[in-house]
């Protein structure tokens, strides 16, 4: 079966640059977990509480950062192992999908870096605000980084 062969250069390529198209990211799915320095979080979970939380302070915009900082890292690895690794086509579309995710949740957690979009987004808020174990749990990885 094709997907259990190691991927070609053109399908890498393909997927390499599906990438890098603009706004390609738009209805991708933010993975349920991810792997970040070593620990595992709930990263739908997270981006989700983060979004949906109704004001943030100081502290808050600078754990995003913190964040926003892992997530990139983690893409770019993902991106990496995608062009360089001696992978399937199976796993190529996983890490893919997986990158794709990431993107996903690093373009919408960068909106809230900047005040006018935070702005614009607060007015439309209607969820809970909720602190939740992997919220708290986050925030000890997060502080581990300063």
């Amino acid at each position: 079966m094709a997907e259990e062969c190691e991927i070609t250069d053109p399908e890498r390529n393909r997927l390499l640059n599906s990438l890098h198209r603009r706004l390609f990211w738009v209805g991708e799915q933010i993975p349920s977990k991810v792997k970040l320095d070593g620990k595992e979080v709930n990263l739908h979970e997270v981006v989700w509480e983060i979004v949906n939380k109704r004001k943030y302070t100081s502290e808050d915009l600078e754990n995003i950062q913190t964040f926003l900082d892992m997530l990139n890292e983690k893409e770019k690895e993902c991106e990496r192992y995608l062009e360089e690794g001696d992978i399937t086509y199976r796993e190529a579309k996983e890490i893919f999908n997986e990158t794709a995710g990431l993107m996903r949740a690093i373009m919408d957690l960068q909106e809230l870096t900047v005040p006018s979009k935070r702005k614009a987004r607060a007015q439309t808020k209607h969820t809970c605000d909720v602190k939740t174990e992997e919220w708290d749990r986050l925030i000890k990885i997060l502080d581990s980084k300063k």
